[in-house]
């Protein structure tokens, strides 16, 4: 254990030292290529070619002191990375990368890139003398690694337990969150990393318990939903048994009706659950929308003959066909005429429009009923919810939206109360 430690120690060690000497020798390097670099634009300037280049390369060499490792170890290429000058054999060999083109000190006369510049520490090649350097500095490392060791093991087991003592805390609390225990706040340490991974469970763990406590909500309004009828069904069939009334056509019907609304409501909910789990089958063909739409304002005109309500259709002479599940465009449609002509009165509107944005067709029903607050809007599409004074919502419009979203479309709401509301969503356009 010791002798891994102390290998550890000096490998960081020497990386690190030997990392600096060679940023060190590519600082020099550097401040050379920028003088040669102008030099080179100079040269290009005058010449309009590389030819004869490597004259300027070696009167920079001996003003630099090439001998004693300062200077000429340049590589130069065109913009394609084709070599023009090498100042060593080694350099002339380096696999030039499209990487490392794009690391090189592009030349740029004319605006117009006529060659790349290299560093020989820009392509891992050194000098004689730096290599001498970078082994002198990883002998003094391998010294100092020894002597260190027990320093950096005192501080080591110190910083571990600094380190592991909030995780050791918020691991308790992962464990907490998996096994249902909600209750407990998620210990936030600070602003650095374990302080943000805290705060993310944090927010992972109120999440979950809001969820836990709509799924509850949702299954209290479930029990109430199923309460009721069942307990019409039993009162009647309990009737019946008894005597107390006669098992004739007018009560079966009532039995027979609820029934059927308890056969709805049971497939309104794994309608849902299919399509938020995005398994619900999609019979999709190409949809003449004109046609469609057309056909759905027929039945709502008939629908509200009697009902002292104005109903428009605005929809352009063509429209794109959508890709849709007939059936399932048509629940969607009818959800929100159905929605519409509930919360409107005599004299009232309900318009349903249809254009083309884009990839998509926006369909759009809108009344001038009594229209919602602002609460309500934010939770239209919620199971169930019951606002302040509201019957509740039921599932029409939860359903309309998984339909919606399972089309690959959006669905959005607008409304404010006493000036109606309107109901937006899209359909993609067909791709046939």
């Amino acid at each position: 254990m010791v002798v891994a430690s102390l290998g550890a120690v000096y490998v960081v060690a020497t990386h690190l030292l030997v990392t600096d000497a060679k940023e060190f020798i590519a600082s020099e390097h550097a401040a050379q290529a920028v003088g040669i670099k102008a030099q080179l634009v100079s040269y290009y300037s005058e010449n309009m070619t590389w030819d004869g280049v490597e004259k300027l390369f070696s009167e920079h060499g001996r003003y630099r002191g090439e001998e004693h490792g300062q200077g000429g170890q340049f590589l130069l290429t065109d913009p394609e990375g084709r070599i023009v000058y090498a100042g060593s054999h080694k350099l002339r060999e380096v696999n030039l990368s499209p990487r490392l083109l794009a690391e090189g000190i592009p030349i740029t006369v004319e605006g117009k890139k006529v060659g790349i510049l290299f560093t020989g520490p820009l392509l891992g090649q050194f000098t004689e003398i730096e290599e001498r350097l970078l082994s002198s500095v990883r002998r003094t490392v391998a010294y100092a690694a020894v002597i260190s060791l027990g320093i950096a093991l005192g501080i080591g087991l110190t910083l571990l337990r600094l380190i592991t003592a909030p995780f050791e805390r918020l691991t308790a609390a992962t464990r907490a969150i998996s096994s249902g225990d909600l209750t407990h706040p998620v210990p936030v340490p600070g602003d650095d990393e374990i302080g943000r991974l805290g705060r993310v469970l944090e927010e992972l763990r109120v999440g979950l318990s809001r969820s836990e406590a709509a799924r509850r909500r949702m299954l209290a309004d479930i029990a109430h939903e199923l309460r009721n009828p069942l307990a019409i069904i039993r009162a009647k069939v309990e009737a019946m048994l008894d005597g107390i009334q006669p098992a004739n056509e007018e009560n079966l019907m009532t039995v027979n009706e609820r029934l059927l609304h308890l056969s709805g409501l049971v497939d309104e909910l794994q309608d849902i659950a299919l399509a938020e789990a995005h398994e619900l089958p999609l019979d999709r063909a190409p949809i003449d929308l004109v046609e469609f739409l057309r056909g759905v304002a027929a039945d709502a005109r008939t629908l509200l003959a009697g009902a002292d309500k104005k109903f428009n259709l605005e929809i352009p002479a063509k429209l794109p066909r959508v890709s849709a599940d007939r059936r399932r465009l048509h629940q969607i449609v009818w959800n929100l005429l159905s929605n519409a002509l509930r919360h409107t009165h005599p004299g009232d509107e309900i318009t349903l429009h249809a254009e083309p944005r884009g990839r998509e067709v926006l369909i759009q029903v809108s009344d001038t009923g009594e229209g919602m607050p602002a609460e309500t809007v934010s939770h239209v599409f919620d199971r169930f919810y019951k606002g302040k004074g509201s019957k509740g919502l039921g599932l029409g419009l939860a359903i309309t939206k998984a339909l919606v979203e399972s089309h690959g479309g959006r669905i959005w709401v607008e409304s404010a109360p006493g000036e109606g509301t309107r109901f937006s969503f899209t359909i993609p356009i067909s791709r046939t």
